[in-house]
């Protein structure tokens, strides 16, 4: 019932006398409140009226002292003060969209430059059309290194050991999976064809460069299933190069599943049947915490979050925290 009462009472509300309220509660005065709304005395005198008749309390004590607010008129003054200074705050955000340019420099692997980030940043320069986007891809610990220099707003990337995320802020977007990939004429894609990781092993490969995360759990996946890391044909994380190269044919390629999903799907490629918990690791948004965000970067990051988000979880200074829902 209050529920519904309020809502008659913020129907019959005009905004004017509102405004006029917080003018002569502030100012103590009918006739310095008119002068600072450029509005007579009795246009005041007359919105405050009106309010109380909606209200039915008295919001002033009216004397020759000038305007007191009442007990109902400081509960009211309160909760009109902190609304208005958010509908303000609203107000410059929209002109923040749209007029405003701020440059937004985000860095982002590879396959994320590639296949995620095209479609995000088109639909957000319809919201900031001034405002610019720079996007830097690169390894993860090269993107690491230019966040810490103050190069990046943001990186979208692997979570990388304790030591290289000290002192930043993760959060979990989802989980990505290293695949073994050959294109269709390959041998190994071929009906009846052995595919073991010995197998695997004795075939030309691509594998990421040396020292990227991708690379160092490929290196782990192989010491657990008893295997000493060989010498790859091909190093590389360009994903349009290791596209190229799996159509080829010619090599067993090493890369990030997202990568290959709608090929594999499309039957244009083939993902072997070789996969272990050693080759997945969590993808998220690093930051430096403290670090002030303008309304176009906190839009794009809140868009980002909505579009690649599996699971919620924030890390910071190298220690997991699960955000509950």
């Amino acid at each position: 019932m209050a529920i519904e009462n309020s809502k008659r009472l913020l129907a019959r509300l005009r905004f004017r006398q509102v405004r006029c309220f917080l003018e002569v509660a502030q100012r103590g005065s009918f006739v310095a409140a008119a002068d600072v709304l450029a509005l007579t005395q009795p246009a005041v005198s007359r919105s405050i009226r009106e309010l109380e008749t909606t209200l039915d309390v008295t919001l002033f004590d009216r004397s020759q002292r000038g305007a007191v607010l009442t007990v109902h008129g400081r509960k009211l003054f309160d909760a009109a003060e902190a609304a208005m200074a958010l509908l303000t705050e609203g107000l410059q955000a929209t002109q923040d969209m749209g007029g405003s340019r701020e440059l937004l420099r985000i860095g982002a692997l590879p396959n994320v430059c590639g296949l995620t980030l095209p479609g995000i940043i088109e639909d957000f320069q319809r919201l900031y059309p001034h405002s610019t986007v720079r996007v830097v891809s690169g390894s993860n610990s090269e993107l690491l290194a230019r966040l810490r220099q103050g190069a990046l707003d943001v990186v979208i990337g692997r979570l990388s050991d304790s030591t290289a995320m000290h002192g930043l802020s993760f959060q979990h977007l989802y989980d990505e999976s290293i695949v073994f990939v050959v294109g269709t004429e390959h041998p190994l894609a071929q009906p009846g064809a052995r595919v073991d990781l010995g197998t695997l092993l004795q075939e030309p490969m691509l594998a990421p460069i040396p020292g990227t995360i991708i690379r160092q759990e490929l290196e782990r996946f192989l010491v657990k299933s008893g295997f000493v890391t060989p010498d790859f044909a091909i190093e590389s994380i360009d994903a349009g190069f290791n596209i190229k190269t799996i159509r080829a044919a010619t090599h067993v390629v090493v890369t990030v599943e997202a990568l290959v999903a709608d090929a594999s799907a499309a039957g244009e490629v083939v993902i072997l049947p070789i996969s272990d918990e050693t080759l997945k690791g969590p993808v998220g948004l690093t930051t430096v915490p403290g670090t002030q965000e303008g309304a176009a970067l906190r839009t794009l990051l809140t868009m980002v979050r909505e579009r690649l988000s599996r699971a919620p979880i924030h890390t910071e200074f190298g220690m997991y925290r699960a955000e509950k829902e």
